[in-house]
């Protein structure tokens, strides 16, 4: 039964998966994504730009790839790169390859999140370059049990942070945004700035005024291609800037399509995450606010 499920993933669902996420990638080449940038620069947004690479791209083709996004961006009046270290297959050398180009250019390097199984060998590795390279950013979800360990570890670091639900979940039952406000609420006060990674209107209001409550500055953070108009409507509400999250290169992480194959559940729960991103919003802002700080306070 695996084996059948796993075929058609691959052969019915991957086409469908990809057409749809067209919208989620500015182009194939970098300079799509640069041109989207520098539109929405020009609107006063902010800009982070990231390869997302094909399963048959090999760690030295990321890497050179990153190399050329980043030589393309000196100049540029806005500089953050988010790159995968799955995809250098955790190479020491090819991560210092881009860390040492990022640095002498001025981008700063962001390293994004993918499945709960590459948690451990990432933050190994950014262990090992934080007291080199220091003012990178890392993705946090805070579907995962094991999200206050690594906001203690960014925090001890001073390593900034974006805050996301999380794509990936650790298990069938869990509620992906259950955790989220709780876990911005652990982080108010405590650091002097956190980029929230959410198009959820009702769950960006409670992050930031947990933040602002705390003395934290905020960033809004949206990808592009996903509906906009609520979370840029609460944006403008706190005076918060927003950046987008810009990618180019294959139309859905690769990831997502290995994790499907696995568990074909899967497709249905990124289906629904990207067309419904505004579920389950509550009206009751105090009611939330209170709940999600007392779990903070667990």
């Amino acid at each position: 039964m695996k084996g059948r499920a796993r075929k058609f993933v691959s052969r019915l669902v991957a086409p469908i998966l990809r057409r749809a996420a067209n919208a989620y990638v500015a182009g194939p080449e970098f300079d799509d994504a640069l041109r989207v940038a520098l539109g929405l620069q020009s609107k006063g947004f902010l800009v982070t730009i990231s390869y997302w690479n094909s399963d048959d791209d090999s760690p030295r083709h990321v890497a050179d790839t990153y190399l050329q996004s980043l030589a393309a961006m000196e100049g540029c009046s806005f500089g953050q790169l988010s790159i995968k270290l799955p995809a250098l297959d955790y190479s020491y050398d090819l991560l210092q390859e881009v860390m040492d180009t990022a640095q002498r250019l001025g981008v700063t390097i962001h390293f994004d999140s993918l499945g709960p199984e590459t948690a451990d060998r990432t933050f190994h590795l950014l262990d090992q370059v934080v007291s080199v390279y220091p003012g990178f950013g890392i993705t946090i979800p805070t579907r995962w049990k094991r999200s206050t360990k690594d906001i203690d570890w960014a925090i001890e670091r001073n390593v900034t942070m974006r805050i996301v639900k999380g794509q990936w979940p650790e298990n069938e039952s869990e509620n992906g945004e259950q955790a989220f406000v709780p876990t911005v609420w652990r982080l108010a006060g405590r650091v002097r700035e956190v980029n929230i990674a959410t198009h959820n209107p009702g769950l960006l209001a409670d992050s930031l005024d947990c933040l602002y409550a705390g003395g934290t500055r905020a960033n809004v953070e949206l990808l592009y291609g996903l509906p906009t108009r609520g979370a840029l409507a609460v944006a403008r509400q706190f005076g918060t800037p927003v950046r987008f999250y810009i990618p180019f290169g294959y139309a859905w992480l690769p990831y997502c399509l290995s994790q499907a194959q696995k568990d074909p559940r899967i497709v249905l729960r990124m289906l629904k995450d990207s067309f419904f991103p505004n579920r389950g919003i509550s009206p009751s802002r105090a009611g939330r606010l209170e709940a999600a700080k007392a779990e903070s306070e667990k």
